[in-house]
């Protein structure tokens, strides 16, 4: 009688202890479950900083583009500018026979450089606006893409911490 209570007991202990074991499994698997799903999450969250990423170095190129064309602007209208005044200094070397021809063709000559010099002041005050903004919105994309790569070596190290913990769980079952 001893015998087969002592095995019911062993038998009872056995059970309960398989129980505890299936019990840790299931845990386990759960845990590798969550693990895995995280290193996938973070994963997409890297592709979409890198992403980011570039966006941001794109805009900047456009702006680079756009500062150089308006500087390009400037330097054609000061071109202008001085190519007017050339022409109103050999108008006013000139010899003329009628005084009033000279003098029509020098205030036309005046008006296209008074035109010209506004457009030239103009366009260099709104370039110094366009400028300045432009670099403030680079300074902030360059903040911001540095936030983003450092949120991306950060995820890079939690996935390898991750990636980890799932060979640890590999190892104990």
């Amino acid at each position: 009688g001893e015998e087969i209570d002592s095995l019911q007991k062993s038998h009872v202990f056995n059970m309960q202890k398989l129980k505890n074991s299936e019990l840790r499994l299931i845990e386990a698997k759960q845990k590798m479950r969550e693990v895995a799903l995280n290193i996938k999450m973070k994963e997409e969250l890297i592709k979409e900083l890198v992403r980011t990423g570039k966006d941001a170095q794109s805009v900047s190129r456009q702006y680079s583009l756009k500062i150089t064309k308006q500087e390009q602007e400037i330097e054609r209208a000061k071109m202008e500018l001085s190519e007017t005044q050339k022409q109103l200094q050999q108008l006013e070397s000139k010899e003329f026979r009628d005084v009033a021809e000279k003098a029509k063709l020098q205030r036309k000559f005046r008006k296209k450089i008074d035109a010209a010099k506004l457009k030239v002041q103009r366009r260099a005050t709104e370039l110094e606006q366009n400028v300045a903004q432009m670099k403030h919105q680079l300074t902030q994309l360059q903040k911001r893409l540095c936030e983003e790569s450092e949120k991306k070596e950060q995820l890079e190290a939690e996935i390898q911490q991750d990636q980890q913990q799932i060979k640890v769980g590999f190892l104990l079952f």
